[in-house]
């Protein structure tokens, strides 16, 4: 499993690389990697792994003098359920993501063909988290930052 994950690992790495735009659509991964051979579970144990390391511990952005309110549109409130926008503020409170990835991770999820669950808005805050640590530490470094699985 472990080799698998690192292999998922690998290949979004280098799809950030590519600057394929891949990278935020969720189904899209999900196809792409099936193609290549990857279980459901393969699937499921990177995106985890990319959770765990990304969004559960305090990140570079906690301050206790950086207000985490934000107000969100009345498109943003339809799009987004209560427990999502719960789940964003939870991320930023952390100091996980800035209002800037915030942003982001809003358009994203805007941008889905459906309004985003907490499973989809997970995974659309990981990866955009995963992508903004690869480009802000380089490709190397920040992916030898995620190979350690515990």
């Amino acid at each position: 499993m472990r080799n698998r994950t690192l292999d998922i690992l690998g290949f979004l790495s280098q799809s950030l690389e590519d600057e394929r735009d891949l990278f935020y659509d969720s189904e899209e991964i999900w196809e792409e990697l099936q193609i290549k051979g990857y279980s459901e579970g393969d699937i499921q144990g990177a995106l985890q792994h990319i959770e765990k390391t990304s969004l559960e511990a305090p990140g570079p952005f906690f301050s206790d003098s950086v207000p985490v309110h934000r107000a969100f549109s009345h498109q943003e409130i339809s799009y987004l359920s209560n427990k999502v926008r719960g789940y964003l503020w939870k991320l930023k409170v952390r100091g996980i993501i800035d209002h800037a990835l915030e942003d982001e991770i809003v358009q994203k999820a805007l941008n889905l063909e459906e309004p985003a669950t907490l499973r989809e808005i997970k995974t659309v805050a990981a990866l955009t988290v995963f992508g903004y640590e690869h480009k802000t530490q380089g490709s190397k470094k920040s992916f030898s930052t995620h190979l350690h699985l515990n």
